[in-house]
């Protein structure tokens, strides 16, 4: 119900800028949190917030990203959006 109320993380709308969710079948690239976030903060040339990190891992979860466990860490399975 609260939806249609939420506030959108600028984060959020920087991720969706530049990367999309991989289909299972889809080819595209597992990245860890933080590797997300660096390529972000590189294509910003702005300096994010570094705890930030795991609120944006639960953004991630949040949008339904394929994710799986690894030694890394969470990977998430993404596609790069061409600019």
């Amino acid at each position: 119900y609260n939806r249609e109320f939420e506030r959108v993380d600028p984060l959020e709308q920087l991720f969706l800028c530049h990367f999309r969710g991989a289909e299972e079948s889809e080819e595209g690239e597992w990245l860890t949190a933080m590797q997300i976030f660096n390529d972000l903060q590189q294509k910003t040339r702005d300096k994010l917030a570094i705890n930030r990190i795991a609120a944006f891992g639960r953004t991630l979860r949040k949008l339904d990203i394929l994710n799986k466990k690894s030694n890394r860490g969470t990977l998430y399975h993404l596609v790069r959006i061409e600019e």
